[in-house]
């Protein structure tokens, strides 16, 4: 939990994790609302994890008694879930023997939750919070919400603000986050589960100047009324002004956080939800709640109550035990009202028939009618540093006040904690534990289509694209589909603009579609359009396109690469924009065109691209600010070629104007640092400046305003020639379907692509690109040819294909993957106020060869029975070795309170083996550690006292679990990652996988530590270390640097400024 160490460090597992939580903006905003909502008997008046100040000051005693008192079996509620075909007897055998235990331990605790506080001291509370930000904060209201056993109108108001938080057309959409100058950045809306239940709404990334002129605004505010004058009054907007559009109203932004000026705007909003707006758009709420309700109901049955995952039953099944156990409503009851929510979906329906009365009337009651509490957050840049000082000065007395016999006592009453931390079990239990799972009883759902097993010799049907797949899961409502179009042959001068683009393709956005294609393009999609004679376009509004999504849209997205992995942060992009959706069988086909129709007809003008841009920044900044974000962006944007990489680094002179400016200008980027937070970050920046002396009619700067519009359209003519044998479909069927059917869809979905990409091709100039000078692999061999779009295709021809897709192999890609050796290995320091732990990364480069060769030239069999992927399949298990709880990294970092987070990570698709190390309070001790495990295995003798068969059997275990659970869910997205890697499949991919592990043997796994591992600990390996800490004085600075470079290992540190990082990019 909490020590301090003989050099007068504090550390701890507990302490590690709280230290940066409690500064965190949100950790601030929810705590502080929540102690002034609840009184401090109430357990939601205090942070369950632990402030520091309250974790230094426990002692051991003090948390064995709390322990003893609540967690015995009189205050136990078990639930078992599952498919038992016996009576599970051993457990209840079990528990049969703890009768007695349970018999005289105390009655069963049934301590009611305490009530709100009957008067909240502050309508509202201003608080700061750590950052190096100075220009954003946030505003939360809160109000008393009903009774946890009110279940109706618990799920009436989860699903009122389900619409309101998430419809891009709802009017708190519109007025703070959709609109031409954003009030707010994003809202976070949601019913708390407390006893008693609490509403709580926040708006994030509030815009203002800074905080001492918002005090000072706030106070003349407050100078100006009158003492004994009325209280203000909010009418509503249309009382003022008539019927109107909430997202163009005036702000003055630079009195956004003046006394009740937000909380204004927002009663105000409310208030015309009331009298207007439920009114007004009737049909387009009702018909948001019945999609949603369907939606929901369909994911719950399909994933929370299928046999691989149960957490959705277990989570409502605990809701009614501590409802039972805690609130004041149920004290009178002697058992839990086991199932009372699971009545939610058939009450989600119920409430959907209610009328319009029933909404007005919920949100009059419990929005305007409630008290309302209101809270804003706001960023102090020198509360780290100030926080790290107390710290520094805390350690310096702790040594000065300790006589060296007080010392030597509490470093050996250290050392003996530390070594009780290990975790050890007993060789008994361990050969009770069963064996590894036979997965071959694990049933996996097949795909049917166009060309859906290329390894087979039989004739395969041609297809509009390169690969189409239709798989069936039996239960779902929905349809889903994911098209990939290739990005290989885009000229580089265009990949800095793809997240760009990619955000486009699902912003709220009109659509402007040329009047010669109108009726064709806009043939069965949901429009009703207005052509007036003699005008060129037809233009569809905003509202007017989201209101059709909508209604046939539950999901969508556009990403780069897949969909489950593009916002991982470090995910190395596949070369591929994806367009996923998720609808009603019937809607499938409607669904699809109206995302092409976005997607090539939306209208990206210069204002489009730059409030997006605006937005797509801002969420940059935000992503850098974390220190986990810090660390896994920074690696590939270093180990990738270009200006600004770890060689760059390692050479650079802050003093040197001449390196300074060579390192302060960067050009194209390859791929991957193209796309990377880093050179993103700089390239909006200098592209929003851009357009927005643009828009304010510079003319010396049109130039860059048309060079945006420019690159958007070359983006789209690349993708509008993405029509045959380039691109990989997958559709999901809820119902049973045979190979035509399967085709047919196909077919019929492809025809819409090709119908919407020609009629644009049609009206637009087809622009010449400059070759990109990185060679991308196209992901598949076949030529392109162009398509004709008829509305009825032919039946094709039985063809060969000429041939497969190419294997895409880590060390195989041109101008992408090919990393720079930094040697001696390269060490960056950085700082950030932010921080309150330390994070500490390192990397080695991966070259490993995964995944088969050519199936034309060996067939999938005979490459299997010579296991060529042995390596990266023992380096994983190997990784998971060292990750499980009780290994010998965790024990040595964590088991002695170095750090909360560990984890060793094997991104053979990113080309290297890395350590991270999280909420570390002494980042050199834990780094130090990792090294000291390293040296103990590598010995024969240390390694075989430490690795064994049941590390091995567990290791497989773990791999299996990770790779099977959850995996129908993700089965299209992983179905085209192994087709990208050349597999046809996950029919092939499986078995190759399969047979892999089960050959692993301990010889395999000592092999793959010696090559891949050592090399962490062998001096002038070519390794890069990141350690990122909080913001240090320029004297403790300098003496941790020197202590970094102490290492026995010839890595060489450096101090680096944040902003050397970052990129200025000329557009």
């Amino acid at each position: 939990v909490y020590h301090v160490d003989q050099d007068g460090r504090q550390q701890g597992v507990v302490l590690s994790e709280m230290s940066d939580f409690a500064y965190r903006e949100s950790a601030v905003r929810s705590l502080n609302l929540r102690q002034l909502i609840f009184p401090p008997t109430s357990t939601y008046a205090w942070e369950c994890g632990g402030l520091p100040q309250s974790i230094e000051s426990l002692s051991i005693e003090e948390v064995i008694d709390y322990h003893k008192e609540f967690y015995s079996y009189s205050n136990l509620t078990l639930i078992l879930i599952g498919a038992y075909g016996e009576c599970p007897a051993a457990i209840f055998n079990v528990l049969d023997g703890l009768d007695v235990e349970i018999s005289a331990s105390p009655p069963p605790l049934r301590r009611p939750m305490p009530a709100m506080l009957p008067k909240w001291r502050k309508a509202r509370a201003d608080y700061l919070f750590a950052s190096e930000k100075s220009q954003t904060g946030s505003m939360t209201f809160a109000w008393e919400g009903p009774a946890a056993e009110d279940i109706e109108t618990c799920v009436a108001l989860e699903m009122l603000i389900d619409y309101m938080k998430t419809d891009p057309v709802s009017p708190l959409r519109k007025r703070f986050t959709h609109r031409q100058v954003p009030i707010a950045g994003n809202i976070e809306f949601g019913l708390l589960n407390y006893i008693p239940t609490a509403i709580v709404l926040s708006f994030t990334d509030v815009p203002f100047v800074g905080y001492i002129s918002h005090a000072a605004a706030a106070a003349a505010t407050s100078a100006k009324r009158r003492v004994g004058a009325p209280a203000m009054t909010y009418p509503s907007p249309a009382d003022t002004c008539g019927p109107l559009d909430l997202s163009k109203l005036h702000d003055d932004v630079n009195g956004l956080f003046a006394s009740n000026y937000y909380r204004k705007q927002l009663v105000s909003t409310m208030t015309y939800v009331v009298e207007h707006w439920l009114s007004d758009q009737w049909q387009h709420f009702s018909s948001y709640l019945a999609k949603r309700t369907a939606c929901s109901s369909a994911n719950f049955a399909s994933v929370a109550m299928s046999q691989k995952d149960h957490q959705g039953i277990l989570y409502k099944l605990t809701r009614d035990a501590v409802i039972h156990r805690l609130s004041p409503g149920s004290a009178s009851t002697t058992q839990p009202a086991f199932g009372s929510r699971g009545r939610l979906f058939s009450m989600r329906h119920e409430l959907g028939q209610k009328d319009c009365a029933f909404w007005k009337a919920l949100v009059q009651k419990w929005f305007l009618n409630g008290r309302m509490l209101h809270v804003a957050t706001l960023p102090d840049p020198k509360m780290g540093i100030q926080i790290e000082a107390e710290r520094n000065l805390a350690q310096r007395n702790h040594i000065e006040n300790m006589r060296p016999a007080e010392l030597e006592a509490s470093k050996n009453k250290l050392a003996e904690a530390l070594e009780s931390t290990k975790v050890s079990i007993p060789r008994e239990v361990l050969a009770a534990l069963p064996p590894t799972p036979d997965i071959s009883k694990v049933q996996i759902l097949q795909f049917t289509g166009y060309n859906f097993n290329h390894s087979s010799e039989s004739l395969l049907i041609e297809s509009p694209f390169g690969i189409g797949r239709v798989l069936v899961v039996p239960g779902e409502i929905e349809s889903k589909f994911q098209i990939s179009f290739p990005l290989a042959g885009l000229s580089s001068e265009l990949w800095s603009y793809l997240p760009l683009f990619v955000r486009l393709a699902t912003a709220q956005v009109g659509l402007v579609i040329p009047h010669a294609v109108a009726d064709t393009v806009l043939q069965d999609s949901c429009f009703v359009s207005v052509k007036p004679s003699g005008m060129p376009l037809v233009y569809l509004n905003s509202e007017q396109v989201d209101c059709a999504m909508g209604e046939v849209l539950t999901d969508h997205r556009a990403c780069i690469g897949d969909y489950y992995s593009h916002d991982s942060t470090g995910h190395w992009p596949v070369e591929v924009l994806t367009l996923f959706g998720s609808t009603k069988r019937k809607d499938l086909l409607r669904a699809f065109k109206l995302m092409s129709l976005k997607m090539m007809f939306g209208d990206f003008g210069v204002d489009t691209i730059l409030k997006v841009a605006n937005w797509l920044k801002k969420d940059l900044l935000a992503a850098r600010g974390t220190g986990t974000s810090l660390l896994i962006d920074t690696f590939p944007w270093l180990r990738t070629p270009g200006r600004l990489d770890a060689c760059a680094i390692a050479k650079y002179d802050p003093s040197d104007r001449a390196t300074h400016a060579m390192a302060s200008h960067a050009g194209n980027e390859p791929f991957g640092r193209a796309l990377n937070l880093y050179h993103q970050i700089a390239f909006l920046t200098t592209l929003t400046k851009s357009l927005s002396a643009a828009m304010n009619e510079d003319d010396m700067l049109a130039t860059e305003a048309d060079s945006a519009s420019n690159a958007i359209t070359q983006i789209r003519a690349h993708f509008a020639n993405c029509t045959a044998a380039t691109g990989l479909a997958h559709i999901t069927l809820p119902k049973c379907t045979d190979g035509t059917e399967a085709r047919d869809t196909l077919s019929t979905l492809v025809g819409e692509w090709q119908a919407c990409s020609s009629a644009w091709r049609e009206n637009h100039q087809v622009v010449t690109v400059p070759a990109t000078p990185y060679e991308l692999p196209a992901l598949y061999s076949n030529s392109h040819r162009i398509y004709t779009p008829p509305r009825k295709r032919r039946r094709a021809v039985a063809v060969v294909p000429a041939k497969v897709p190419t294997r895409l192999s880590p060390n195989s890609r041109a101008g992408s993957r090919n990393f720079v050796a930094v040697s001696p290995s390269l060490g960056i320091h950085i700082m950030l106020a932010s921080l309150q732990t330390s994070y500490v990364g390192v990397q080695v480069p991966l070259i490993i060869e995964r995944d088969p060769s050519d199936t034309r030239l060996v067939s999938l069999a005979k490459q299997l029975e010579k296991r060529p992927d042995t390596d990266i399949y023992a380096l994983q298990l190997l990784c998971i070795v060292f990750n499980r709880s009780e290994g010998l990294v965790k024990n040595a970092i964590r088991g002695r309170g170095y750090a909360y987070g560990v984890g060793i990570h094997t991104n053979s698709n990113n080309g290297n083996l890395a350590v991270y190390i999280s909420h570390a309070v002494d980042p050199l001790k834990a780094l130090t550690a990792f090294w000291d495990v390293m040296e103990q295995l590598r010995p024969e003798a240390g390694w075989d006292a430490a690795i064994d068969e049941f590390q091995l059997s567990a290791a497989r275990s773990i791999f299996y679990f990770r790779a099977y659970t959850g995996f129908t869910e993700s089965m299209v997205s992983e179905d085209a990652n192994f087709i990208f890697r050349g597999f046809s499949g996950v029919e092939e991919y499986l078995p190759w996988m399969r047979g892999h592990i089960e050959s692993i043997k301990i010889a395999d796994l000592r092999r793959a530590f010696l090559k891949y591992f050592v090399p962490f600990i062998t001096k002038g390996a070519p390794s890069l270390y990141i350690v990122a800490t909080p913001q240090f004085s320029p004297e403790t600075g300098a003496e941790f640097l020197q202590q970094l470079n102490g290492n026995a290992y010839g890595a060489k540190f450096k101090a680096i400024d944040m902003s050397v990082l970052d990129p200025i990019v000329t557009i």
